[in-house]
């Protein structure tokens, strides 16, 4: 693509253009700019006549309804019609062919991701973490997975450094049942300061008798990277000589804890979120029941301290728009 065909693109999407050219080369523009289900057809047309040219091991191949049909010859066919070679050749050329198809699959979703987008930031994205993105998508089939690599890759375009190395080698090794454990977990995180963590209320239970997150589903995000390690982890609001406040926020919702000078610390059972579970959370909107977020205060709250609660409007930077007057538990 040549950077006359850019015009008439987005920011977002002249960005992720680069960054695609930086990867694997090159994308049509016409691929991009397609709506999905256009493009989930066009996609499996070329795909048919692209095997249909290459595959001599195929008897026939149909495209019909959005469906695609392979009849393959049988095994002595293909001993007595192909060479170990072309056996070699046709193989290798179908796994490249796949691998071509999920690239092109994951940026087309980042291109309808970032398609809403006016504007993203004038930093570029490193060519270390291109490579390396391109490298693990390659090889990623699954639609639920593809979903969240583009989710990814969009959400580095519009800033860069969102997801480390580190993350994306995470993410790689990531099953689609530990994706989905790790969605349903993450529903119930709580974001303080520029860490989150699950609530476990005073006995530690709370997430499993009220909302079945079981003891299992927390070791797993354990055993995988996504939540720090230890059993007896704790948040802590501690002790200040003046009147102090602590800020704790969902998606929708913003708890606002007032507490008096020297107040006595006061902690909370927790399991907090790794690096790399805080940079995966931004592909989720946390949204808890209102009723855990009403232990959350009742743990915290005393004569001396003072919570209340609003619905979010806006993140204006790192400062919150929120609804008036503060409303109470």
């Amino acid at each position: 693509m040549e950077i006359k065909d850019l015009t008439g693109l987005s920011e977002p999407l002249k960005k992720l253009i680069e960054v695609i050219s930086q990867g694997v080369g090159a994308l049509s523009k016409p691929y991009l700019i397609r709506k999905t289900a256009d493009a989930k057809a066009y996609e499996i047309k070329v795909i048919a006549e692209s095997i249909k040219a290459n595959q001599k091991s195929l008897k026939q191949i149909d495209y019909n309804e959005e469906k695609l049909s392979l009849a393959s010859i049988d095994g002595e066919s293909i001993k007595a019609e192909l060479s170990l070679e072309e056996r070699t050749k046709n193989r290798t050329d179908f796994k490249q062919q796949k691998k071509q198809k999920n690239i092109e699959v994951i940026t087309q979703k980042a291109a309808e991701q970032l398609e809403s987008e006016s504007t993203v930031s004038e930093e570029p994205v490193d060519e270390d973490w291109t490579t390396r993105f391109f490298d693990y998508a390659e090889d990623i089939s699954n639609e639920e997975m593809q979903e969240i690599w583009a989710r990814i890759l969009a959400g580095e375009i519009k800033q860069p450094r969102s997801y480390s190395l580190r993350t994306l080698e995470l993410i790689r090794n990531l099953s689609k049942d530990e994706a989905n454990t790790f969605m349903k977990v993450a529903k119930f995180a709580i974001k303080s300061g520029d860490s989150h963590f699950l609530f476990k209320g005073k006995d530690g239970k709370i997430l499993n008798e009220e909302y079945n997150i079981n003891y299992g589903d927390t070791a797993l995000l354990t055993e995988i990277g996504l939540i720090q390690p230890g059993a007896f982890v704790n948040y802590q609001i501690l002790q200040q000589p003046q009147d102090s406040q602590s800020v704790f926020t969902t998606d929708k919702i913003i708890l606002i804890a007032k507490i008096k000078a020297n107040t006595p610390t006061i902690t909370m059972p927790v399991d907090v979120f790794s690096k790399s579970g805080n940079e995966l959370l931004k592909l989720v909107s946390p949204n808890p029941p209102f009723d855990y977020l009403k232990a959350i205060a009742d743990s915290i709250k005393s004569d001396n301290v003072e919570v209340k609660y609003a619905y979010i409007m806006a993140w204006e930077g790192n400062s919150i728009r929120h609804t008036q007057p503060l409303l109470d538990f």
